[in-house]
């Protein structure tokens, strides 16, 4: 079973050091903890708190991976919308030379204005380690090919 670290940062936490952690939790308490977490309150106080911030991150030190799931503060819309980052390499290939030349580079998955259902099962995905599902999101919602 694998066990994650948590950091959960609040608006009202003037710095990361303040942020609240958990160690060795299981995904199933992982995903307790996203789905106890009151977003539309947590977005409403960042309204109010300049330069306040709600991220919560995960972290599988087995596999030496994180990721950070953050709130949105002023979406495009009255839907809650988060931002996802991580250091899961996506292989990527790309053109140079007017595009004779293809190569291949590792970048990190990111995810922009994810839904809150979207957000759910990515983090879900990071816990079971299904890491091909969130690379394969990363290729939808980017439009990049992926590498062969």
């Amino acid at each position: 079973m694998t066990i994650f670290d948590l950091d959960i940062r609040n608006p009202h936490h003037h710095s990361d050091d303040e942020a609240e952690s958990f160690e060795d939790m299981s995904a199933e308490e992982i995903m307790q903890k996203f789905n106890a977490m009151n977003w539309k309150q947590l977005q409403i106080l960042m309204m109010q708190m300049r330069g306040g911030k709600a991220v919560f991150t995960v972290t599988n030190n087995e596999e030496n991976l994180a990721v950070q799931i953050s709130l949105v503060e002023m979406p495009d819309s009255d839907a809650l919308t988060f931002n996802f980052e991580s250091d899961i390499g996506v292989e990527v290939e790309q053109k140079n030379l007017f595009g004779l030349l293809k190569y291949h580079r590792t970048i990190d998955a990111s995810l922009r204005h994810l839904n809150l259902t979207e957000t759910r099962d990515v983090l879900d995905a990071f816990t079971h380690f299904e890491l091909d599902k969130i690379r394969k999101l990363y290729q939808q919602k980017e439009g990049l090919p992926l590498a062969n």
